[in-house]
């Protein structure tokens, strides 16, 4: 395939009996974030001379959790198609993994089950943790690196998409976790006019307590001092920091957990960036307040959460943070919400506690006999407040979606990684019903297993919804004529309208 930075040979794969498609993986989209790069935009890849073998992934954005195949020099994208001929709709995936993990390789977000549904599929990888989001709330780093990666990455695919059979007109971003929270910022960031069509948010929005990062400062002066690097001047600092090896950062980067997570913001994560940036801006206000005032491009979405998100969670913390019940129990005023703005302390900050304790957990002291009660309020609190306020106020300019995901089968992965016997559909369960995700599963599942219906009943909606817009598992076109039969039928039998 010829892109407009240079040949690429990717390779053909199996989707099931007679199916087979298109891969590319490993491609770079924007140059790498290295030297004098990082903390920078991002910007286009210069071009490669010959043909670009397209047949393994690219490095993996640097984590804490290092990998084998880590680089600084991780702009990749990888790209799946049925077909090389004609154009179809194309769906974009931003990964999650609390802005400091993941990638967009296969081993988790394996594409083959949505080529029968005639899309093309796009992963991508972004800057992560402190090289993908450090800021220093001023003009010397202004941040979102990690953001505006993906910015750039949908920026390539309006140039070359349709190289590999895709429509750069009918473009659906989706994410998950933390990726919803960036596919959330992306529909509302000015820089994305014109480069998204619809979006779909799994369990995540910017509008979650932990997606946006109020005090960015605080944690560059940290990220300076641990190398000895000025705190007053942030030119020096960014400076001085840009020097540093890279896996040195992300080490420093690294801090213990507050207790409990996911009630604070992550230490590096979106932020509102300063008027005066020297380069263009992705955030320039607080997400409410974009959203409140409209300043942004209206599209169709999906949002949703598992019905069980926080019990992934909640087990994780356990095992980090084995006292966190005992800081929920000394401290009620955790359970109150903090974007609330209830004073500690206070008697309405007791009120809205105590309601809680009742109706959640019938006003018993937090501990492993109600995990599942105390599961079910940090969803509410984590997922699906965030989603549903999110809905609402999006559904007054353009139509949403919501879904609550609870089946529980087969393919419910990160469910069985927990080995809890509580009902329900944990964070990341609904996503091992659209993707391939051979480094989770430890055996192949059934074809007869009802999960496998219920992911092709998922994929065809998801797909759908890139399709025409709308989330439903046929077309309205099949329905009409689905309707026209019956009426047939009725009209040539004289059966009842009842019975019809």
């Amino acid at each position: 395939i010829t892109t407009s930075e240079g040949q690429v040979q990717g390779t053909t794969e199996s989707c099931g009996l007679f199916c087979t498609f298109y891969s590319f993986k490993g491609i770079p989209y924007a140059e790498p974030p290295t030297g004098t790069r990082r903390f920078s935009n991002p910007v286009p890849h210069s071009g490669w001379p010959g043909v670009r073998d397209a047949s393994a992934h690219g490095s993996s954005c640097p984590t804490p959790d290092m990998i084998a195949t880590e680089n600084e020099d991780c702009l990749f994208l990888n790209v799946y198609s049925p077909s090389l001929i004609g154009t179809r709709p194309v769906m974009v995936f931003v990964h999650g993994g609390g802005f400091s993990g993941g990638s967009g390789d296969d081993g988790w977000y394996g594409s083959r089950y949505f080529m029968p549904e005639n899309v093309v599929v796009v992963t991508v990888n972004y800057r992560l943790g402190v090289l993908g989001f450090f800021s220093t709330g001023d003009r010397s780093a202004s941040g979102n690196w990690g953001l505006k990666d993906c910015v750039e990455a949908l920026r390539w695919v309006q140039r070359n998409i349709i190289a590999f059979g895709g429509d750069p007109n009918n473009v659906t971003i989706f994410g998950q976790s933390a990726g919803a929270v960036l596919v959330h910022f992306l529909t509302l960031s000015p820089l994305t006019t014109g480069l998204i069509d619809r979006a779909i948010t799994h369990s995540g929005s910017a509008l979650h307590s932990w997606g946006l990062q109020p005090n960015p400062r605080k944690y560059a002066d940290r990220l300076a001092a641990a190398f000895s690097l000025p705190s007053t001047d942030t030119a020096a600092m960014v400076a001085g920091l840009k020097q540093i090896p890279y896996r040195d950062l992300v080490v420093a980067g690294m801090v213990e957990p507050e207790v409990p997570m996911l009630l604070h913001p992550f230490d590096f994560a979106p932020v509102v960036e300063p008027a005066d940036a020297p380069e263009p801006i992705a955030l320039d206000r607080r997400p409410i307040e974009m959203i409140e005032d409209g300043s942004y491009n209206p599209i169709p979405m999906i949002a949703g959460f598992t019905d069980l998100d926080s019990l992934f969670v909640a087990v994780a913390e356990l095992i980090v943070n084995p006292g966190v019940f005992d800081a929920f129990n000394n401290n009620p005023h955790l359970l109150v919400p903090f974007f609330w703005n209830i004073a500690q302390g206070s008697p309405e900050s007791a009120a809205v506690s105590q309601a809680f304790k009742q109706y959640y957990w019938q006003g018993q002291s937090i501990s492993i006999a109600i995990l599942a009660e105390f599961s079910l309020f940090m969803t509410d609190y984590q997922f699906a407040y965030p989603q549903l306020e999110m809905a609402k106020r999006h559904a007054l300019r353009s139509s949403v979606y919501v879904y609550q995901f609870s089946y529980e089968g087969d393919l419910n992965l990160f469910k069985q990684a927990t080995g809890m016997p509580i009902p329900g559909a944990v964070h990341g369960d609904d996503l091992c019903y659209l993707f391939d995700t051979p480094d989770l599963r430890t055996e192949e599942i059934p074809q007869t297993s009802h999960a496998i219906t219920v992911r092709n009943r998922m994929l065809r909606m998801w797909t759908n919804f890139a399709k025409y817009g709308y989330y439903t598992l046929c077309s309205l076109l099949f329905v009409r004529r689905c309707l026209n039969a019956l009426n047939h039928i009725y009209l040539a039998s004289h059966v009842p309208p009842d019975r019809v």
